[in-house]
């Protein structure tokens, strides 16, 4: 509640607002004296006198007000201030004219909204619909990396069908800021095409060892993505489209009739390959872009790391042997970390037994391994 106090003078009217409830009165306890002192003087002293007064005060402001000009700082009112001004206007508001710190127009608008904030009643209750949870905004995320081909009318009536009503609306807005915010990817993506076509998917990809006569050998190599397992490989120093289809044929001799899609590069002997004629879908990276074959990438610098580059190379029948060797360890042995360090061949091995060891590539890595009860 706000007291006003009016003490009516032939040439001017003062009102003083003491401020109680959420306006401390001990903090503008300074002010309150000032302005009392000021009235009890005006009550005693001659008319000349306030005059003259009121020029200093006036001076005293516009030399303020300059000082705060130049140092670029802005003059800010406190709820106090604003409800002081804003009485003081309403009772003349002549008074306006006077007033150098703020535009009247300023004044007397926050005077309105303060009576209107006091006549208005709120429910409590916001309009418009309930907002979505949180719950419901993860919901439609999975729904639409899951479902990437799906739109906003198909995933709101997919909520629908379990009693959750969305609109479609909602539903677009949740899905713009999950693009935004980086939670849903790209349509058609490349993570997206492997996670889609995992159980069909292979790639295949040649590297190169030089042997101590400095002659090339080229190795081909098909794996399966979903496992990482080798199924197929070949060593020649004259790497044709023929040599190419050859080892395809041998990689589908099993396959036939099973859908099958090959991640190749552009070398020559990849690109312009027939893969229809032989049940495989080719699929072409960008150019490039090796990043785009990185189950293949990953495979060569395991194999140079972990068998090449500990032997020297003489001739192509040794590094056949070589190959053979390591990949038979590296799909019944060696376990990937990319798959949960699990082994590319799910064969049961025994838990139980005694524990053994066994030498691979030649001796040169040791594995364990449990016999078998």
């Amino acid at each position: 509640m706000i007291r006003i106090m009016d003490i009516r003078l032939n040439f001017f009217v003062i009102v003083i607002i003491l401020p109680q409830g959420k306006i401390s009165l001990k903090n503008r306890i300074s002010e309150h004296i000032s302005l009392i002192l000021i009235i009890f003087s005006l009550l005693f002293i001659k008319k000349s006198k306030v005059f003259r007064k009121f020029a200093l005060v006036v001076k005293e402001n516009q030399i303020l007000k300059r000082r705060l000009h130049e140092k670029n700082i802005k003059i800010r009112f406190n709820n106090h201030d604003r409800l002081f001004l804003s009485e003081l206007l309403s009772e003349d508001k002549k008074l306006s004219r006077l007033l150098t710190l703020v535009k009247p127009e300023t004044v007397l608008n926050k005077w309105k909204q303060q009576i209107k904030n006091r006549w208005t009643f709120n429910s409590g209750r916001n309009p418009g619909r309930p907002p979505v949870t949180k719950k419901v905004k993860e919901l439609i995320i999975h729904l639409k990396k899951s479902n990437f081909s799906w739109g906003y009318l198909k995933i709101s009536g997919e909520l629908g069908k379990i009693g959750i009503p969305v609109s479609k609306d909602t539903v677009r807005r949740v899905i713009q800021k999950g693009r935004k915010d980086g939670d849903i990817p790209p349509n058609g993506s490349w993570k997206q095409f492997i996670t889609t076509h995992i159980n069909s998917l292979f790639c295949c990809d040649f590297f190169t060892i030089d042997t101590v006569f400095n002659k090339r050998i080229y190795i081909f190599f098909v794996m399966e993505i979903r496992t990482r397992m080798i199924i197929q490989f070949g060593v020649t120093t004259n790497p044709t489209m023929n040599f190419v289809r050859n080892q395809l044929k041998g990689f589908m001799f099993d396959r036939d009739g099973l859908k099958t899609h090959l991640v190749h590069d552009n070398s020559g002997e990849l690109k312009w390959l027939d893969y229809d004629s032989l049940g495989i879908t080719g699929v072409s990276i960008t150019p490039y872009s090796p990043n785009m074959n990185a189950y293949a990438e990953r495979f060569v610098r395991s194999a140079k790391n972990e068998c090449f580059d500990n032997f020297i190379v003489l001739n192509r029948m040794q590094t056949r042997n070589l190959m053979r060797s390591y990949i038979n360890y590296y799909n019944s042995e060696r376990p990937h970390q990319g798959i949960q360090n699990s082994i590319p061949d799910s064969t049961a091995k025994p838990v139980n037994g005694k524990i053994k060891e066994r030498k691979v590539l030649y001796g040169l890595y040791t594995t364990l391994y449990r016999e078998a009860g």
